[in-house]
């Protein structure tokens, strides 16, 4: 069972990672009290070519493994922690995707979902 103060940070990432999608005319100023955090800038993509949409899927997925990394050092960490670290970027991909309103992105996100169960 995962402690109550661990529990409470996890949320509180996956809650911060959906104000992380920052298009050009807006600008987010981190502060130091603020949990991890991560701008995902997507300016420069065409969301309606399926190039776009990939490079923005990859760019939140790899804003949420940044957020989610845990304090350890890879070879030290627990089954626990591998599993808190997956359901923390898998939640944060979801909220991120969710966040973007774009209907391309979520098929695409879809489908990124169905061919992991597969395998």
């Amino acid at each position: 069972m995962l402690p109550l103060h661990k529990i409470a940070l996890r949320m509180f990432a996956l809650l911060v990672i959906p104000t992380l999608l920052v298009s050009e005319s807006a600008f987010a100023a981190a502060r130091v009290d603020e949990a991890p955090s991560k701008t995902v800038r997507y300016h420069d993509l065409n969301l309606n070519s399926p190039e776009g949409v990939v490079s923005l899927y990859e760019r939140i997925h790899a804003a949420a493994l940044d957020v989610c990394r845990s304090a350890e050092s890879p070879w030290r960490q627990s089954l626990e922690s591998w599993t808190e670290r997956e359901w923390c970027v898998n939640h944060a991909v979801s909220n991120a995707v969710q966040s973007v309103h774009n209907e391309k992105l979520s098929a695409y996100y879809w489908q990124q979902i169905r061919t992991r169960r597969v395998h």
